[in-house]
């Protein structure tokens, strides 16, 4: 039995009707990472806004994790560059621990489609220090993390080549990287991911092995309903899977996690019965716990916290009795 994940009492953290300086009808899939400086989280929420039906990236804070104590009165990340003309979304962070710095990858979308974009900074309050590398893997890919820090000398990145999730391996960020890698996790048919997955957040390095939340998603059909599971890789060599989440470790049920109304962000063609939405897409640290953040229904916000030891205790024997899913 896996340790359970509990959603927060202040769920949900971050919805549209908080950002003033601009209607928006979604504030949701967050970008998290504790900021070394302040020691409080930064969250870089994907904004859609109302007017322009395409999305920036806001920015949030919190000093324990649960409670928000400042949401910025602008965008953070805005759409620069013709890479980006659709949307900037989705971000993920991750703070690369031996060289100071922080890696955010992120969705920009354009008439080229979806592309992994990568910025990198020092400092996470202050945009006028991000530096754009533009579209890193050659076409259509999303949900991409990177390790926060090398293994065997190199770069760790997961990546989603449709459907499926993929690693690789890079000497330098700032140089392309591989289309494609080492499938570590697909589809599953009949299962709560029968559809598509994609990595969640950038992992976290444990006892066990590397950490990380990921979301699988069953078809339009079959509600195309997103949710969320844990997968455990090999510390030394993280192309080998030790563990992946037989059945969901979050699942939408919270009625901010579901959204029956139409909503711009959705086509409501890819949700015939709703929008029903765990969207895993980060992870930190605070105290005894691990928080996981998420997009919920599309709309806002959501976290959830479970003791750090008690999941990685219950995941080592997971481990050992092979209980897990199948990866691929």
């Amino acid at each position: 039995m896996i340790a359970d994940l509990e959603r927060v009492a202040t769920n949900p953290l971050i919805k549209p009707s908080d950002f003033a300086f601009m209607p928006v009808t979604g504030a949701f899939n967050p970008g998290v990472a504790v900021d070394t400086k302040t020691d409080r989280v930064v969250i870089l929420v994907r904004l859609y806004e109302q007017d322009a039906g395409r999305s920036c990236l806001g920015l949030a804070l919190s000093s324990d994790g649960v409670h928000i104590d400042e949401i910025w009165d602008r965008p953070a990340i805005t759409r620069d560059a013709p890479y980006e003309l659709w949307g900037v979304e989705d971000a993920r962070i991750t703070y690369l621990d031996e060289e100071e710095r922080y890696a955010i990858t992120y969705t920009g979308y354009s008439p080229d489609g979806p592309r992994v974009c990568l910025i990198t900074t020092d400092d996470l309050l202050a945009p006028e220090r991000y530096r754009r590398h533009g579209p890193r893997i050659a076409g259509d890919n999303k949900n991409c993390v990177v390790f926060p820090r090398k293994v065997n000398g190199q770069y760790v990145i997961l990546h989603r080549p449709m459907p499926r999730i993929v690693c690789a391996t890079v000497a330098s960020l700032e140089k392309p990287w591989p289309a494609d890698g080492v499938p570590l996790m697909g589809p599953r048919p009949f299962t709560w991911r029968s559809s598509r997955v994609g990595a969640g957040a950038p992992p976290i390095l444990t006892d066990v092995g590397w950490l990380f939340p990921f979301h699988g998603a069953t078809s339009i059909d079959e509600g195309n309903v997103y949710s969320m599971g844990w997968c455990v890789l090999d510390a030394n060599n993280p192309e080998k899977v030790l563990y992946v989440s037989d059945a969901p470790a979050l699942t939408p049920e919270a009625p901010y996690e579901i959204e029956s109304g139409p909503i711009p962000q959705v086509d409501p063609a890819n949700f015939k019965t709703g929008v029903r939405v765990v969207f895993p897409q980060g992870l930190v640290e605070r105290g005894d716990d691990l928080i996981v953040y998420y997009g919920a229904a599309d709309v806002s916000v959501g976290a959830a916290r479970v003791n750090k030891r008690e999941l990685v205790e219950s995941l080592r024997t997971a481990i050992a009795e092979d209980l897990g899913g199948e990866p691929l």
